[in-house]
């Protein structure tokens, strides 16, 4: 059966939930995978070359690509079919764990070479993330998509707390190649879902003769343009900045203030998993139109004083809590921001507006952490923490206290211009379902 252009609102609801479902499930192998890959690529890179720094050179080229091309993976998004572009990004990242997986096992993985591989790998999952997260708004209803982040971000919450224990197990018992190898595996499931179920859905139509970099412009003039964008960005960056910045401290807090060993640092790292799963279990059942606002300024206050805890505790049983109590309001805040762009912005330009998002995360989050590196000798790093902590939340607080903001938000979805929507044909979906 031939594949037809499908109109992603023109397709029946029933048609566009099915798949969403689908796609959903097939994400948790490549999520377990993810965080698997994570530990053992480290453990790989320390294990060849007793560096330190060369873990974290690896880490940089992995991550440092989405700083400029989650930017370009949003004009893609907008201009290509997204279920075609994830074919490709998805197939490339599987032959990338598929080619760590190679090198590890037959003993060739030199340092250079696990640098070419992940500079690959984190350049095509640059170019999928936003391409991933827009395609949600083509599978479900509107007020639908709040629940549908949600559960994403459930399971890679959950995925956070099994992965790395698994990991851990196969690196000690058949080495670190088949935490590889079971990621490259894993991606043949989104694949075969983005062959069988997903539908071929015709990007929003945009002018004759436009050119990428123009194309790109006119997302970043939205932060001009729009008060729900120019919330968003701004909540966004102070997130990015001062608060998800903390992370790489932990071994600091865990040594310095609570006078642990590993032992407690693994708990550390692995407990936020648990809020993040609550929170997005949570969400995901709040029922259809969850508020976004309210998300927020849940967010916003949970945050805030949870970090702030962390960054004054020095008992793990006041720790921990604040810990899952981050994680938890992490996805309040990122499920109403990305939903919110999902939603209530132009369609025509919902993957270069979550580049944008993706981008702000990639680079704010480093540049924080080395400014909290940079006063914590003058003030006191946890002290620093604790300060960046209330600017969070005072900045949440203030964007959605925005009379234009909130405006903007109750106004709703921004419908393409009418010469645009009179350019949509009138086709009947036709979805190859699975068997």
């Amino acid at each position: 059966m031939a594949r037809q252009w499908v109109s992603a609102d023109r397709l029946p609801p029933a048609l566009r939930v099915r798949p969403f479902r689908w796609y959903w499930a097939a994400q948790w192998p490549t999520l377990l995978g993810t965080w698997m890959q994570v530990v053992a690529l480290g453990f790989l890179v320390y294990a060849r070359t007793g560096s330190t720094t060369a873990v974290a050179v690896v880490a940089a080229a992995d991550g440092l690509p989405a700083v400029v091309l989650s930017l370009a993976g949003g004009v893609l998004a907008d201009r290509l079919p997204r279920r075609r572009i994830l074919l490709v990004t998805q197939s490339v990242l599987g032959l990338s764990a598929g080619t760590l997986a190679v090198l590890a096992a037959t003993g060739n993985a030199s340092f250079a070479a696990i640098l070419v591989v992940a500079v690959i790998f984190g350049a095509t999952d640059a170019v999928d993330l936003p391409t991933r997260q827009a395609l949600v708004a083509d599978l479900v209803e509107r007020d639908l998509v709040v629940n549908a982040v949600a559960l994403g971000s459930a399971a890679m919450s959950a995925t956070r707390i099994v992965g790395p224990s698994i990991a851990g197990l196969l690196i000690g018992t058949v080495g670190p190649a088949a935490c590889f190898g079971a990621l490259a595996l894993a991606y043949l499931a989104p694949i075969a879902v983005l062959l069988t179920v997903i539908p071929e859905v015709r990007p929003e139509p945009r002018d004759a003769g436009s050119r990428a970099w123009h194309e790109l412009l006119d997302g970043v003039r939205q932060i001009k343009l729009d008060p729900l964008v120019r919330g968003v960005v701004i909540a966004c960056a102070a997130l990015a900045f001062l608060g998800v910045s903390y992370m790489p401290f932990l071994p600091v807090l865990a040594k310095s203030q609570l006078h642990s060993g590993p032992q407690v640092l693994g708990l550390l790292y692995s407990v936020g998993g648990i809020g993040g799963l609550v929170g997005g279990i949570a969400i995901a059942t709040l029922g259809r139109g969850a508020g976004r606002l309210q998300l927020l300024v849940v967010g916003a206050l949970v945050y805030a004083a949870s970090l702030f805890v962390v960054a004054h505790s020095a008992v793990l049983a006041a720790t921990l809590p604040a810990l899952v109590g981050i994680s938890f309001a992490f996805i309040a805040l990122n499920t109403s921001m990305t939903t919110l762009l999902q939603t209530d912005t132009d369609p025509r330009l919902r993957g270069r507006l979550l580049g944008i998002y993706a981008t702000i995360f990639a680079g704010l989050q480093p540049l924080g952490t080395m400014t909290y590196g940079f006063i914590g000798p003058a003030v006191g790093l946890f002290n620093a923490i604790g300060v960046g902590a209330l600017i969070v939340g005072a900045t949440m607080l203030l964007v959605v206290a925005s009379p234009r903001f909130r405006a903007r938000v109750h106004e709703g979805a921004v419908s393409p211009v009418p010469e645009a929507a009179a350019a949509l044909p009138e086709l009947v979906p036709e979805v190859t379902q699975p068997t």
